[in-house]
């Protein structure tokens, strides 16, 4: 198997991993063991890519979409995460699960680079799964329902996955 693929494949499982134990750990306020997670992914993609430079620029997106995106639903009462955090401040395992997500564009989901239209439907399809998955295991709840939950969420992650897609790919281009 050559790095490319074995980073891919690191990549996809250490995602698969994250989210779980960002989500259940939080039930727990278990901080330490995403963040782990995260750190374990980073260092072996960056072990078999050593390519942490194209990646810098995707965790720095994942960090500000971070910072734009959850406040605002966390302060319009459209999200309120169960542990953590503060009234407009997301929980630590959140930023884990931005990062880890972010990160992803350059190797288990560089797929989407090319496809903007899948992006924007993968990223409204699985941005309203992730989170209502997330709330029916006790990390968030949606106090104004589910709808005005979905209905808010479904556009704004329809533009996010589209975004880091093409960060993604410019960085590519940009380090070759």
């Amino acid at each position: 198997m050559n790095r490319v693929v074995a980073a891919t494949v690191a990549n996809f499982v250490g995602f698969q991993v994250l989210w779980p134990v960002a989500v259940i750990g939080s039930a727990r306020q278990w901080v330490v063991p995403a963040w782990s997670v995260v750190v374990i992914m980073l260092a072996v993609l960056w072990t078999l890519e050593r390519n942490w430079r194209a990646d810098l620029r995707l965790l720095v997106a994942g960090a500000l979409c971070c910072v734009l995106v959850e406040p605002f639903l966390m302060f319009t009462g459209v999200l309120h995460y169960v542990t953590g955090g503060g009234t407009w401040w997301p929980p630590s395992w959140i930023w884990s699960l931005w990062l880890g997500f972010a990160v992803s564009f350059n190797y288990s989901l560089a797929w989407l680079r090319r496809r903007p239209r899948w992006a924007a439907v993968v990223g409204a399809m699985g941005g309203v799964f992730s989170v209502t998955a997330g709330i029916r295991f006790g990390a968030a709840s949606a106090p104004l329902g589910w709808m005005p939950m979905a209905l808010c969420y479904a556009p704004i992650w329809a533009v996010i996955v589209p975004f880091l897609a093409s960060l993604s790919r410019r960085e590519r281009k940009e380090t070759r």
